[in-house]
This record gives structure tokens, C-alpha cells and sequence, in this order.
């Protein structure tokens, strides 16, 4: 599928929208079919959770361990690991900003709101003291969750592939089948675009935010420096007097 940071990189449309910062990306990505794609793709999944546990599961052992202490699940089984407070209130959390954008974006149409709340999700990731010390140009971790999501999530959507847990009945398959509203290939080209530009929303918002964060810590570090060498100098003239 390809990544998300090299995408934005070789395709000059994506670069011209994700890189404005007074153009909602979410607005000028998406014609209006798509949007409702992205929405109806999304509700066609029985069992969305399942899906996101399974792959934070495997980001956490075969793609980024490093990420199992700051989720407190070193210790953990793979069958364990989702059930952990920290992965497990991540994961709900993850659940519902997909269900929340997707519906702003192709129900509700709020668009602004939807751009919102990616940006809301980067600020927030920048209070993480993990993130905050080892988020890099070079290790982008939005990155690898967002590609990890195009490779092992969108089969899913597209219908590629087959839910865990969720075999058909043979009374089901004795349904009468419809043809999709939307090709694979749609699908997959939607969610492809929807989650480059997450990541992207999500990792400059992050930036901005760590930086704010860096520069508060500055100031009082500064403050404090200034006070200690005023309360120096008070004394030396208190012992002159």
C-alpha cells in the first residue's frame, strides 16, 4: 500500500492540501461520494474493535516493541495485551475518533469539526513523555501506525478480507448478494487518502503542541534561574549591610 510520509511526498495534489494550514484538508481531499464512502465503509464493519485490537497487537510485537512499556504491556501475552488499562483505553479511544471523524465527514458533514478533532488528537499525543522524548523525522510513530492501518485495516473495509470471528451462516449465504455501491478500489484509494492526511494533521499538531510545551518549560526554567540569581545578589547585600 505504500507509506504515508513518502505518499505526501511524491504527489504533488496530496502536498498542496495537507501542507496549507488555512485550507481544511478533509474539505478539499474528498469529493462528496467519497465521504460518504469513507462513513458507509466504516458502519459496514461488524466488529470494528476486534480489527484495531489485532493490529495494535502487532505494531507492539513485531513492529515497534518500544511502545510496549509506554503501554504497559511488556509484561504481557498477545491475548492479554488488549485488555491492559493503558492499550485498552488507547484502543477505545482510536475506535472512536474513527467512528467520530467519519461520521463529521460523511454523515454530518462537519468538516471543520472533523479537522478539529485530528488536530485536537496530535495536541494531545504531545503531553505523551515518550512521544515527547523519541518522535522524530526519522521515527515517526503516527507514521507507522498510519501505514500499519493501510496495509492491515482497509482489506477489511474493501471486503478483501474477512472479519475475525464473523463466518457467514449458511443461511447467509443463501442471501440474495447485491453489488456494492463502492468498487474496492474506491474504497481503498479513500482510505488510503483519509489516513494520510490523519497522520499528517496528527503529527503537525503534535509538533506545534511540543514545541509550546518545550518553550513553557524554557521560560520557567529561565525564571527560576533569574529569581536564584536575584536572591543571590539580596543576600550579598544583605551581609554588606
Amino acid at each position: 500500500m505504500g507509506s504515508a510520509v513518502s505518499s505526501i511526498g511524491r504527489n504533488k495534489s496530496v502536498g498542496n492540501w495537507v501542507s496549507s494550514e488555512s485550507e481544511n484538508p478533509f474539505e478539499i481531499a474528498f469529493v462528496k461520494k467519497e465521504r460518504i464512502c469513507l462513513r458507509e465503509s466504516f458502519q459496514k464493519l461488524k466488529d470494528p474493535k476486534q480489527i484495531i485490537e489485532n493490529i495494535f497487537v502487532k505494531i507492539l510485537n513485531d513492529i515497534a516493541p518500544e511502545l510496549k512499556k509506554p503501554f504497559g504491556v511488556e509484561r504481557s501475552s498477545k491475548a492479554i495485551m488488549p485488555k491492559m488499562p493503558k492499550l485498552g483505553r488507547h484502543i477505545a479511544q482510536f475506535l472512536d475518533c474513527l467512528d467520530q471523524l467519519t461520521n463529521m465527514i460523511g454523515c454530518t458533514e462537519n468538516l471543520l469539526g472533523a479537522w478539529q478533532l485530528a488536530r485536537k488528537a496530535g495536541r494531545a499525543h504531545s503531553r505523551q513523555m515518550f512521544l515527547e522524548m523519541n518522535q522524530s523525522k526519522e521515527k515517526n510513530y503516527f507514521a507507522i501506525v498510519g501505514n500499519t492501518f493501510i496495509d492491515e485495516f482497509i482489506p477489511y473495509l474493501a471486503g478483501e478480507e474477512e472479519e475475525p470471528n464473523q463466518k457467514e451462516s449458511d443461511q447467509d449465504k443463501k442471501k440474495v448478494r447485491f453489488a456494492p455501491p463502492y468498487s474496492e478500489t474506491m474504497i481503498t484509494d479513500v482510505w488510503r487518502r483519509f489516513f494520510i492526511i490523519l497522520v499528517t494533521q496528527i503529527t503537525e499538531s503534535f509538533e506545534e503542541g511540543r514545541k509550546k510545551h518545550s518553550k513553557r518549560i524554557s521560560q520557567g526554567a529561565l525564571s527560576l534561574n533569574q529569581f536564584g540569581m536575584e536572591s543571590e545578589k539580596r543576600d550579598k547585600r544583605n551581609k554588606l549591610d
